[in-house]
């Protein structure tokens, strides 16, 4: 059942004692999973609720609700972004929808964001700098902060293995190009690609998680995938970026920043999640038998194995391993 953000008001309403709503505003947010409204108080303050739509996005929010109270003060002080803080959580449905406390700011396009980046003058702080410092914090966050919270912790195998799995599950769809089913074989078959330190990672960073005030990252939300995996996973979402020179200015600051130099394949392990993201958007709609969402995933990635062709990335180019006629 879906919520309405006036619902949802009345949710946050009867979860925080005292706070009296005057105004419900949509939220951003993954429509397939969750409900979710900002509101606004008698006091002016906002907050944002989320509601779970399915069991799967109740878990989600539940590993977030775990993460954000081992944040402790003194974590939150040192961080040099902001984070939400769970104030409450009311039953709906047989499942939690939680309230959380919302900072007003702006949320950016990536393309947007390299516009920003660009537009920095000398001497400013670079929005594609301050990302890269984002993240390096928290690829270095203690693992014991996802292990005392009884998070996913994974090796570089047992992610390769997962990643396998869900490549298994794209070829029953029947519908991803051979060329690209190929290219994503010879990666997760390829073990070199896989030999990396696990850290902490967001795990579902992205534009939407990254609040903005006068061009400043202030605030990361979305906590819901957080664990011990793959930092490559972190960068995935830069790949939709119109200008490559973006995202590369991210990757140089990253790898300046973080104490020990990140291995050599962190940048090709992220482009193959993105690529790979399209092949789970396709067994998503199919498993949710949503002929829309099945339609954009094909195109997306007939889409990407036109553009792979165009610069001949999905083979090698095999003309000097063709026989040659004899004279």
């Amino acid at each position: 059942m879906t919520s309405t953000p006036l619902q949802l008001a009345a949710i946050v309403s009867a979860g925080v004692p005292g706070l009296y709503p005057v105004a419900a505003l949509p939220s951003a947010d993954d429509a397939l999973d969750f409900d979710s409204a900002i509101i606004i108080d008698s006091a002016d303050k906002r907050w944002r609720v989320r509601a779970p739509k399915h069991p799967e996005a109740s878990v989600r929010l539940e590993a977030e609700h775990v993460i954000l109270q081992s944040f402790s003060p003194g974590i939150r002080a040192r961080l040099p972004f902001l984070v939400p803080t769970i104030v409450g959580t009311v039953p709906l449905d047989g499942r939690q929808a939680f309230i959380y406390t919302h900072i007003p700011g702006k949320h950016c396009d990536i393309d947007e964001l390299a516009d920003i980046s660009y537009s920095t003058r000398e001497g400013k702080t670079n929005i594609a700098d301050e990302i890269a410092h984002y993240i390096a914090t928290i690829h270095v966050f203690p693992t014991t902060i996802v292990e005392e919270a009884d998070l996913p912790v994974y090796t570089g195998e047992q992610i390769r293995e997962r990643r396998l799995a869900e490549l298994d599950r794209a070829v029953a769809t029947g519908k991803v190009p051979s060329g690209l089913l190929t290219r994503w074989e010879q990666q997760l078959n390829n073990s070199a690609m896989w030999q990396f330190r696990p850290r902490v990672i967001h795990g579902d960073l992205n534009e939407d998680n990254l609040v903005l005030d006068q061009k400043k990252v202030v605030e990361i939300t979305g906590w819901s995938e957080v664990c011990v995996g793959d930092p490559a996973q972190d960068f995935a979402w830069l790949y939709a970026c119109e200008d490559p020179l973006f995202r590369e200015r991210i990757f140089e600051t990253y790898r300046k920043e973080m104490p020990q130099e990140p291995d050599r394949n962190l940048e090709a392990r992220a482009s193959l999640y993105a690529e790979f993201g399209l092949a789970q958007w396709l067994i998503r709609g199919t498993e949710l038998e949503d002929r829309v969402m099945i339609s954009e995933a094909v195109s997306m990635l007939n889409h990407l194995e036109a553009e792979l062709l165009a610069v001949k990335a999905l083979a090698p180019d095999l003309d000097e391993e063709k026989p040659q006629p004899l004279d």
